[in-house]
């Protein structure tokens, strides 16, 4: 009697077990991968004002995971992976007022006028090598710039009172 007993449970939890990895298996499983990309750029103008910059991308990758139809009656069956799905969410802030540029060429540059919140700036920029220009706002102040692939204009110049060199980024108008 204790025998027929343990058979019927036995038999019982192996249908159960059975009945659950099927309804288990027949939708296909997902696999994904969530990553968040932070750069924070922090920018001091003459005047010693900061200005931040916040650059977020968000990327998210998605594949489904499915078992191989030709492998349907097999005990071992492997697995399909689909191609991955790649999403990017930009978003881009910027402290402060946005700083932009306009240019006109004469013939051996640019006459480039930045706007900023402490006015505007008329400077003469010159072709160097490798895309760089260097650029002359007036006397001897001389900068390093070029241009980026949203057609920014990056600023560079050498503060000797601080020994670091001072990135302004200039939006395409």
């Amino acid at each position: 009697m204790k025998t027929l007993k343990n058979l019927i449970t036995l038999v019982l939890v192996s249908c159960a077990t059975t009945v659950f990895a099927q309804s288990q298996g027949s939708k296909p499983k997902e696999n994904s991968s969530k990553e968040t990309v932070t750069k924070i750029i922090r920018i001091k103008g003459p005047n010693g004002e900061e200005k931040v910059i916040k650059k977020q991308e968000v990327i998210t990758k998605k594949s489904e995971i499915k078992l191989n139809p030709g492998d349907e009656d097999k005990t071992n069956q492997t697995a399909i992976y689909t191609d991955q799905q790649v999403q990017v969410q930009k978003s881009h802030t910027a402290a402060g007022d946005v700083e932009g540029y306009t240019k006109i060429s004469d013939g051996k540059g640019y006459v480039m006028t930045f706007f900023n919140k402490s006015g505007n700036q008329v400077s003469k920029a010159r072709p160097l090598s490798n895309g760089y220009y260097i650029v002359n706002s007036g006397g001897k102040d001389n900068c390093l710039g070029h241009f980026d692939k949203d057609k920014n204009f990056i600023l560079e110049m050498y503060d000797p009172k601080s020994d670091q060199v001072i990135t302004t980024v200039y939006k395409a108008n």
